[in-house]
């Protein structure tokens, strides 16, 4: 591999040459302060020369604790490839996982080759990595937003809270502590709030409502706040909700956040 570049002698040189350079500007600009012809030239220059003095000042002694720090022994990040290392070496990395499309919901089971004689060969197929979201996925979900904007991997939702004291606007009036996990059958609203982290606005996020397993009812929006403002969830049924269990699943694009039971009784 190719040496590092020592950027702790660079940097030091850089900062002598700042200092000599701000000493020079400010004895220029003193000698300016004492033989210019006019008063405010005179001021002017004299207010220069302070300036250009303490950015020397300031020059010498970041360079000075700089070899300090690194006479100590002080670990320090100063030292980075050069530019033709930058990259780093390839590596086998695994392919990404495609966005979930009604066609990768389907398994399809490979049949093992045969060696002469009807004997299965050896060789084991692997077996297909289950899938951490239980399907049926959400259809909207399915649907790509040509508009949104992809969302981060840093982006989470997490802590989410439900409660029946809903306004008009779905928000929550207020939530218990510790917030329901039992509502009482014939309830019309449930609505919830949730955190955010990273959250750009534009990307795609979906409500999933599930009922014994089955799905309810999705909705797929864009997020229209901030990346770390707190994002609520509404779901009414003017008839009541139906008694059973249920579960609340929040996704960032294809990725599953949250899931949070409850049930209707």
């Amino acid at each position: 591999m190719a040496s590092r570049i020592p950027w702790l002698p660079v940097i030091t040189g850089l900062g002598i040459a700042g200092v000599l350079l701000a000493l020079t500007l400010s004895f220029l600009a003193w000698r300016e302060a004492r033989f210019a012809p006019y008063l405010i030239l005179r001021r002017s220059a004299s207010r220069r020369a302070r300036q250009w003095f303490w950015i020397a000042m300031g020059l010498a002694l970041g360079t000075g604790i700089l070899n300090g720090f690194a006479r100590t022994g002080f670990p320090l990040p100063l030292e980075i490839p050069p530019p033709g290392w930058l990259s780093p070496p390839l590596t086998a990395t695994p392919s990404p996982i495609p966005s979930p499309t009604a066609t990768s919901l389907i398994e399809i089971s490979p049949t093992p080759a045969r060696m002469p004689g009807g004997t299965p060969s050896p060789t084991s197929w692997p077996s297909p990595s289950p899938s951490p979201t239980p399907l049926p996925y959400p259809p909207t979900l399915l649907t790509p937003i040509p508009q949104a904007v992809p969302a981060p991997p840093s982006a989470r939702f997490f802590d989410l809270a439900l409660t029946d004291a809903c306004d008009e606007r779905g928000r929550p009036i207020r939530i218990p502590t510790p917030p329901p996990t039992t509502f009482p059958a014939g309830t019309e609203r449930i609505c919830g709030r949730f955190r955010v982290e990273n959250m750009p606005a534009g990307a795609a996020w979906t409500a999933a409502w599930y009922r014994e397993g089955e799905l309810e009812d999705s909705t797929t929006l864009l997020w229209d706040g901030r990346p770390n403002q707190p994002g609520y969830i509404y779901n009414t049924r003017p008839n009541g909700f139906p008694p059973g269990r249920w579960e609340v699943r929040l996704y960032i694009e294809d990725r599953l956040q949250i899931r949070l039971a409850f049930e209707v009784r």
